[in-house]
């Protein structure tokens, strides 16, 4: 994968932009977890106007007061940590998110490779021994696991993606040899 296609957008960045055509937003798309920037900057050449929250911020404490934003993104961020600490994140998501407001996660899926490797932090999360993410918590969830993740909101879509040619090496390193990544894409909205 070469540099620049490893800095377009992610699918689910997309699909918030193209669908802002359809329905404008109702105040600004908070981005949980920025990486790299692309997102942020996809969503500005767009037009739309973003509030990037790094990495380095708890996902756990969002900026904003109740109902400041008028729609989420995720690509990364809620892939990480134990499933407690994902509960407590998507309730802070909650409470920044305008009613109705759509929100685009990407979520780990039981069908992901990794999924069991390392050690336990719980029944949905792995810490991985060795390698880039080591001691990383990564969590994984089924159908079910994603709805019960995702209480007070109305799930629109979610798909499970094969996403090692989305990931790409700007996210996990060129030594990365890992295979069988898959990603839940959901799209779903603020009750």
């Amino acid at each position: 994968m070469s540099s620049s296609s490893a800095q377009t957008a992610h699918p689910l960045t997309e699909r918030l932009i193209e669908s802002t055509r359809e329905r404008p937003l109702d105040g600004p798309v908070i981005e949980v977890g920025t990486g790299s920037g692309r997102n942020t900057r996809a969503l500005v050449e767009a037009g739309i106007p973003a509030v990037g929250v790094p990495d380095s911020t708890p996902y756990t404490q969002l900026p904003g007061t109740h109902d400041s934003y008028g729609a989420a993104l995720s690509t990364h961020a809620y892939l990480h940590g134990a499933s407690a600490k994902l509960r407590a994140g998507i309730a802070e998501l909650r409470r920044v998110l305008r009613p109705n407001a759509p929100a685009y996660i990407t979520l780990g899926s039981f069908k992901d490779a990794r999924y069991g490797l390392g050690i336990a932090l719980d029944e949905r999360s792995f810490a991985p021994g060795e390698g880039d993410e080591a001691g990383i918590p990564h969590a994984y969830f089924d159908r079910d696991g994603v709805i019960e993740l995702l209480f007070g909101f109305t799930i629109e879509s979610m798909e499970e993606v094969d996403v090692d040619e989305i990931v790409g090496r700007w996210a996990h390193g060129d030594d990365d040899t890992v295979a069988g990544r898959v990603h839940w894409f959901v799209v779903a909205q603020r009750a």
